[in-house]
């Protein structure tokens, strides 16, 4: 009778255990096909916003290309309709590479303004000054080269040298904000509103790219309590954009 018994339970034990390796395996594919749908659903809205951004700008040659480290069309296409529809005279965006030649090009398409790009490698710097004459944009853009420096007011935090950034105070109507990258310091893009902000007009906006990242929420929320006077807006976009006003009396 014991050995019913215990015959009877490792049946059960073995029932039981299998249920549940079959409800997991039902688990998994589930969650799997809505990880594949969730892709899906981000891929097609950035391929509906590279051809949203295409018929806004109208390129002259095919733009490098976009998603992983570069920026996502959804991203380009805010700012370039924010250029496009405010005309700003005076463009600098931190980081460069496919937003420069957005940007040059709806210079060129509003016959006004021009894009100041800080990059601090050289070789990218360069690959850039290259494309925006493939693209006949040179005369719309300046590439600057901007190593990466310590800045003791910032507890030797690096960021972009200003060396070679000549622009007058309170001047720049549109700061993109793309880089530096997020390994190079804790809070990389931080340093760019207390080292710009005497440059920035008052009605200067300012857009965040990676705004969904953790860094990049901290640095907003440090901003938002040293510079009370940018008011924030988070727009929809893959990785996340952060919109600043400057909102002065």
């Amino acid at each position: 009778m014991d050995i019913m018994i215990l015959a009877t339970v490792l049946i059960n034990i073995v029932i039981s255990a299998y249920t549940l390796y079959k409800v997991r395996k039902v688990h998994l594919a589930s969650y799997t096909i809505e990880q594949n749908t969730t892709e899906a659903c981000q891929i097609f809205s950035q391929i509906q916003a590279y051809h949203d951004l295409l018929s806004l700008i109208q390129p002259q040659k095919p733009l490098p290309p976009l998603r992983g480290w570069a920026a996502s069309p959804d991203f380009l296409l805010l700012i370039a309709s924010h250029t496009l529809s405010t005309k700003p005279k005076t463009l600098l965006e931190c980081s460069s590479g496919a937003s420069t030649i957005v940007l040059a090009r709806c210079c060129q398409l509003s016959e006004t303004g021009h894009v100041f790009s800080l990059e601090h490698d050289l070789k990218y710097a360069e690959q850039t000054r290259n494309r925006l004459k493939e693209h006949g944009l040179d005369i719309w853009a300046t590439v600057i080269d901007a190593p990466l420096i310590a800045y003791p007011t910032l507890n030797d935090q690096c960021w972009y040298s200003l060396k070679l950034l000549d622009l007058q105070d309170n001047s720049v109507e549109f700061l993109v904000i793309d880089g530096p990258p997020s390994t190079t310091a804790l809070l990389a893009r931080y340093p760019a509103l207390p080292l710009l902000k005497a440059k920035l007009s008052h009605n200067c906006t300012i857009m965040l790219d990676d705004a969904n990242r953790k860094s990049e929420t901290a640095t907003l929320k440090r901003w938002s309590t040293e510079l009370p006077e940018f008011k924030l807006s988070i727009l929809e976009a893959e990785k996340g954009c952060a919109r600043l006003d400057r909102v002065t009396s």
